[in-house]
């Protein structure tokens, strides 16, 4: 019979911090309230007719992740850098389709106001990247995994139209000499996130160019299926099982923020939950800090030789 040994996870759940679980629900409805709000000047697809595409005018670059409860996709794996094969104006290589949505059914949005030089939807250059909107954003500033609170903190909507998964993105663009920088990990192929803006730079009015991405793409994010269970056995729990007859010295769970009802991932940040000394045929229950049943994701779970 296995054995079920519950353990903390790496920053536990006190009772006293049930009040998290409130403040990430605000995350979520004020992460909302952005996507809304970006998509104020959406064009919605009709039957009859849709909005023509956006022609790009732009280009292309930037670092990853942190262990634990943090940005990180596991790994070192190597970054490609993006490469502009335009040498210029992107004009034309537009991703999102021919119309004014995509295959899977998501709007165009027409130039948020107050960005100037870029109209939306903008395909980064190199890269798979498309960039459906830049807005404003308060609430819970949750890249750093702090959920400080924040006024007006410059978003980006970013979609991998790819084939491929992107283990990690950094995208960089200018205003107006100001340079804005967004990290993304652990981001499907034909999936979205709201991304904050890593410094937590204002949103301003602004001429916005330059726009580049450093991108590390994979085939596939693991489960280790073979290997490992994970099953969601609480509100903020998750169980997992060692399936192997040898102990695994280490096991990572990835999770991000999702939206499922918008089909959007919210912030750019991968979150991580640890087990190690997991023993043959046993299983661990954790409470990861960040992890809320119904609003998270796990998008990949990692075994490891070490303990470390």
């Amino acid at each position: 019979m296995r054995k079920l040994r519950r353990k903390k996870a790496e920053k536990a759940l006190e009772p006293s911090d049930k009040k998290i679980l409130g403040k990430r629900l605000i995350v979520i409805c004020s992460i909302i309230a952005v996507i809304i709000a970006a998509a104020a000047g959406v064009w919605f697809c009709t039957a009859g007719g849709m909005a023509e595409p956006a022609e790009n005018t732009q280009e292309k670059d930037s670092d990853p992740s942190k262990d634990g409860e943090s940005q990180e996709t596991g790994g070192n794996a190597e970054k490609s850098e993006s490469e502009d094969s335009s040498g210029g104006d992107n004009s034309g290589s537009n991703t999102a389709g021919s119309k004014g949505a995509d295959e899977s059914g998501r709007a165009a949005i027409t130039a948020q106001e107050g960005v100037k030089g870029m109209e939306f939807p903008y395909s980064i250059p190199g890269s798979n990247l498309l960039v459906r909107s830049i807005a404003s954003y308060d609430g819970s500033f949750i890249e750093d995994g702090s959920d400080s609170a924040v006024s007006g903190v410059t978003v980006m909507v970013v979609e991998n139209t790819g084939k491929t998964q992107i283990e990690y993105a950094a995208i960089s663009l200018d205003r107006d000499g100001k340079t804005l920088q967004f990290e993304v990990s652990a981001l499907l192929a034909g999936g979205m996130a709201v991304v904050q803006e890593s410094n937590k730079v204002p949103f301003q009015e602004g001429n916005y160019t330059d726009c580049m991405a450093t991108v590390a793409e994979v085939d596939d994010f693991t489960m280790s299926e073979d290997k490992i269970r994970v099953e969601e056995t609480g509100e903020q729990e998750i169980t997992v099982t060692n399936l192997t007859d040898q102990e695994i010295p280490a096991v990572r769970i990835f999770y991000k923020f999702y939206m499922e009802d918008e089909d959007t991932y919210v912030g750019g940040i991968t979150y991580t939950a640890k087990i190690t000394n997991l023993q043959a045929g046993d299983s661990q229950a954790i409470q990861p800090s960040h992890y809320l049943k119904g609003s998270s994701r796990i998008m990949m779970v990692r075994t490891y030789d070490t303990a470390e």
